[in-house]
């Protein structure tokens, strides 16, 4: 539950969870015309205004004059000696977060709060009844935001969908109940929980701890801590199911143990900050839900002093990297690390960002030999732009390397990029308008590429991130155009690019010189949107030689309205750093794009069916190898006012057998 944003958000919940919600009670929301009908109020003009003053009065003679209880209805009654008004006819009573419909109810004011006897529906947002609300026989209200229901009957778009004896909902910013957790989690089974959110205010600030608890049916727990504060977040959940993790024959098989932490603090040009990404043992692996995390190779903490002055920011830190998914005590490497970094620009033409960073680094094998690694590493580029009459210049230039020691080994690592680029824009403005023309801009260029990677990876197993684990050297140039129509200020263009030129000669390949093509084109419209490279080089002996990289992403349709999502990665034949200079990849692309021969794609389709409805479906997959890597479907349901969200979400990835279902219930913020 993310208590901050008012969110009853439960992953992996059945409908339980929307039962118990805490709401803030600051809570509000602008009501249109349609959504609630006041036929039959107290009158129009100064006959409302003047029913409306003499309902105040009423309610503060039986409720108080601190009350922050309102009451709307065609009949009101009010008994003096038992503090009690009685209220038909189109009964309306707010109390926010908490807004209760009725023909007839009777509001006494007790010890414990305002007693509701009667009949009614209780909604957290003022655009009522829609999708979410509670039917109950009997309520009482004790601001500020505590709500005890008798008999109350779960309801979506007049569904019922679970009957429960009471209901106790509380404020986000009081002790209470957080929503339980009944979840069906593919091979995992069952799973059930339920958990406290513990607020807090330090200096006027907002802070809360929930703690969480649950078990899987006949074997198993988890146990989970969240901790929010203005300028931190922190997540432990540790996750024990025999038999549930991918076994690799280690004593910790069944555990799982998952750290996301992350905050900062600062006072002037001093500050310190704290990062943790960990997922330990083979079941933190399996539990997961997400791909990304159960795909990345490295569990990272750092904790950094900080030191700002002008361009440049000095710290340093204690940084922790193991292999993700070890014992849950492993610690492949960790020590001190210094960093200086710099930004910014050089007069109005050049921009530039440096790091330079080294440590001493205690490693571990597994066993309990140790040793010190020792390293250093510097990354950085610099972007020149010029002209000169109708030419325009341009300048790129990218290094990372680093080079590493310890008692046994050495090596180093490194990756580099240059590009030049001169060309001849042609501009033509046209079009009625003034602000936002159309503007066509042809540009023939010439340019000119390297790319190099080597490295032996000594690094990625400890200090950080390391080159990709590609080997060569990649130079090109090539001639061709570009010609780009849009409207800049509205962000609308199309672009579309073809080049040919010349792959020359690299330490991998046999051939000196080969011929090359490339391609591109790119669309943000309203209705499309479309980013996309292919390269194909051919002429060599060597099949690694000759082949085709293409990566693209495409939109169809409108961003906020029915669409089709695609994307493609693809490598046949080149070798991978030839492809990543074909089609511009970043120097250190993560999860090692391009690195792996074959294609991978995937696509989605997003179907509003209303405003209140929305479906989803997707899917990637490795198309080489004929494998699905993850499905995913789902359903958003949204009430009027957008106060209410309900997601119903379904999914299965690599890695992981089953499907996992789970519902999330928000509560927007600022209604």
């Amino acid at each position: 539950m993310r208590n901050s944003h008012r969110s009853a958000s439960s992953v992996v919940t059945l409908a339980l969870s929307a039962v118990v919600v805490l709401a803030s009670r600051t809570a509000s929301a602008r009501e249109t015309s349609a959504v609630d009908d006041e036929r039959g109020g107290v009158g129009e003009g100064a006959d409302a205004a003047a029913g409306e003053q003499d309902n105040d009065a009423i309610e503060e003679e039986a409720f108080g004059p601190r009350s922050n209880l309102r009451t709307r209805a065609q009949e009101v009654s009010f008994d003096a000696s038992a503090r009690s008004l009685e209220l038909a006819g189109n009964v309306r009573v707010d109390s926010p977060p908490f807004h209760l419909t009725s023909q007839r109810i009777k509001l006494t004011r007790t010890r414990y709060g305002i007693e509701i006897v009667g009949k009614g529906s209780l909604a957290f947002c003022p655009c009522l009844g829609t999708p979410l609300k509670v039917d109950f026989d009997e309520a009482i209200v004790a601001p500020p935001g505590d709500l005890i229901l008798k008999n109350p009957t779960l309801r979506f778009y007049n569904v019922p969908i679970l009957p429960l004896p009471y209901f106790w909902l509380r404020s986000d910013e009081k002790l209470g109940v957080l929503p339980p957790d009944i979840a069906y989690r593919g091979h995992d089974g069952l799973y059930a929980g339920g958990g406290v959110h513990v607020p807090w205010k330090s200096h006027g600030q907002k802070n809360a701890l929930d703690l969480r608890g649950g078990a899987y049916v006949l074997r198993g727990f988890v146990a989970d801590a969240r901790l929010r504060t203005p300028s931190s977040t922190t997540k432990v959940r540790y996750d024990r199911l025999p038999g549930g993790g991918a076994s690799v024959g280690g004593p910790n098989d069944d555990d799982g143990l998952l750290v996301d932490a992350r905050g900062a603090t600062s006072s002037g040009e001093l500050g310190m900050s704290w990062d943790a990404d960990v997922l330990r043992g083979s079941r933190g692996i399996a539990s997961t839900t997400e791909l990304d995390a159960a795909s990345r190779r490295w569990d990272r903490a750092t904790a950094e002093g900080v030191l700002r002055g002008g361009p440049f920011v000095v710290s340093t830190a204690m940084r922790t990297i193991t292999r993700r998914g070890g014992e849950l005590t492993d610690v492949g490497a960790a020590g001190p690390v210094t960093s200086i970094r710099a930004s910014g620009a050089a007069g109005t033409a050049v921009t530039y960002d440096m790091t330079v960073e080294g440590g001493a680094l205690r490693t571990s094998d597994g066993t309990r030999s140790r040793d010190t690694l020792s390293f250093a590493r510097a990354e950085g580029g610099a972007r020149a732009v010029g002209s000169l009459g109708a030419l325009e210049a341009s300048v790129s230039l990218r290094g990372a390397g680093d080079v590493a020691k310890d008692a046994t080994r050495d090596g180093t690592d490194r990756a580099g990029s240059a590009r030049a680029h001169v060309g001849v824009p042609l501009v033509r403005r046209f079009g009625s308008e003034a602000n936002d023309p159309w503007v066509h801009v042809l540009d023939p260029y010439v340019e000119s590429a390297i790319l190099h990677a080597h490295g032996n990876n000594l690094l990625g197993v400890s200090a950080a991130r390391g080159a990709s684990g590609i080997d060569g050297t990649a130079p090109i140039a090539t001639t061709g155009f570009t010609t780009t129509l849009g409207r800049w200020s509205s962000r609308e263009a199309v672009e579309l690019g073809g080049a040919g030129g010349l792959a020359l000669a690299s330490r991998l390949t046999r051939s000196g010189v080969r011929p090359l093509a490339r391609g591109r084109a790119a669309a943000t419209l309203a209705w499309l949107g479309i980013a996309g490279d292919v390269a194909t080089v051919r002429g060599g002996d060597d099949d690694r030689e000759n082949g085709v990289a293409a990566v693209g992403r495409v939109r169809l349709g409108r961003s906020d309205g029915l669409r089709v999502l695609t994307n493609v990665a693809a490598r046949d034949g080149l070798d991978p750093v030839l492809a990543r200079a074909l089609v511009d990849a970043p120097l250190e692309p993560a999860s090692g794009f391009l690195a792996a021969e074959g294609t991978t794609g995937g696509a989605g389709l997003v179907v509003p069916w209303a405003h209140s409805v929305t479906t989803s479906v997707g899917a990637d997959g490795d198309l080489t190898h004929r494998e699905l890597v993850a499905a995913r479907a789902g359903v958003e349901l949204r009430d009027r006012c957008g106060c209410v969200t309900l997601r119903v979400m379904g999914a299965h990835r690599l890695g992981r057998e089953g499907v996992d279902v789970w519902l999330a219930l928000d509560f927007a913020a600022d209604r």
